[in-house]
């Protein structure tokens, strides 16, 4: 019985090390193709149009990684062995958090700033030669 139960103990570890590594890729995966999809969009803006929305995308593609590594962590609580490689872990799951909610604080107070340009706009009435400037003479 003993015997089996360290071969369960083995393949449970092995398993866990396995899915950490895949949530690691991935949540790399998605900061990766999210840094690209802005900065090709960023370049075709040809430096004439707001940034704004690139940015709240941008922000939604590095939480949503952050959330894929954060998982990978918390996964990696089932390997933990003593103390110290606790606190590591701790601190590492802290600062996953802190930089996501940093993130998503970025990305509402964006969402925030872009309408109450646009109710200025439509307050002022320039929304109609907003948009007709808006485009590029290039």
């Amino acid at each position: 019985m003993h015997a089996l139960y360290e071969v369960l103990h083995h393949l449970v570890l092995e398993l866990t090390m396995l899915l950490i590594l895949l949530l690691e890729l991935l949540g790399a995966g998605v900061i990766i193709y999210v840094g690209l999809v802005a900065l090709i969009k960023f370049f075709t803006l040809k430096f004439c149009q707001s940034s704004t929305e690139i940015r709240i995308r941008f922000g939604r593609g590095i939480a949503m990684g952050l959330q894929f590594y954060l998982a990978a962590e918390i996964l990696r609580l089932i390997t933990i062995r003593e103390y110290k490689d606790l606190a590591i872990v701790g601190a590492i799951i802290i600062l996953h958090v802190i930089v996501s909610v940093l993130v998503s604080w970025e990305v509402h107070h964006s969402i925030k700033m872009i309408k109450e340009e646009e109710e200025l706009d439509e307050k002022s009435g320039l929304l109609p030669k907003l948009n007709k400037s808006k485009q590029c003479d290039m």
